[in-house]
Parts: C-alpha cells; sequence; structure tokens
C-alpha cells in the first residue's frame, strides 16, 4: 500500500509539469507587455505606480516558478516508477527553460 507521501508525490509528478509550462508561458506574456515609462507620460506619479505594478507583478511570477522549481526537486520528481523517459526529458526540458528564463 502506498503511503501518503509517495501519493503526493505521484500527485504532484502528475501537476508539475504543465503547472510549470503555464507559469512560464503566462510570465513571458505578461513581462513582454509594455510598461509605462513614467518619465514619458505627463502624468507621472499615476504612471509610475503602474510601471511599479507591472514590474511587482513580473517579480511575483517569477517568485511561483521558482516555487515551483523546488517542489519538482522536493519531490524529486520524476522519480523512475512515476515517469516514463519521454516524460522525464519533457520535464528536465520545462525545467531549464524555467531555470534559463529566471536566469534571463
Amino acid at each position: 500500500m502506498p503511503t501518503i507521501e509517495e501519493g503526493m508525490r505521484r500527485d504532484i509528478a502528475a501537476f508539475l509539469p504543465d503547472a510549470i509550462a503555464t507559469a512560464l508561458e503566462s510570465y513571458i506574456a505578461f513581462s513582454e507587455e509594455e510598461a509605462t515609462d513614467p518619465a514619458k507620460q505627463p502624468d507621472k506619479v499615476k504612471k509610475s505606480k503602474e510601471f511599479k505594478d507591472h514590474h511587482d507583478a513580473c517579480k511575483v511570477c517569477i517568485a511561483h516558478i521558482k516555487l515551483l522549481i523546488e517542489l519538482a526537486k522536493w519531490a524529486d520528481i520524476p522519480p523512475p516508477e512515476l515517469a516514463d523517459e519521454i516524460q522525464q526529458q519533457q520535464l528536465a526540458t520545462i525545467i531549464g527553460a524555467a531555470n534559463t528564463e529566471l536566469e534571463r
């Protein structure tokens, strides 16, 4: 009979690849949206807040991706008994892309 931890790891293994890919895609799309440059706007206070909010939201996205990667490491995903070679390669690719994006 599987332990609670084994069941949790199995559930996480099934969930994380899509979660990381979705978080990355969302972050890339959002971060590429143009933040308002306060220096070029007449109402600098309002635009400065929009600029700061955009950058703060990007930081939250990065933190979310980092946490998903840490969760993958904690869960030692993918363990061989839960994933075949193709799934392992896909997850490794997703985690590599996430780390590359975070370094960028």
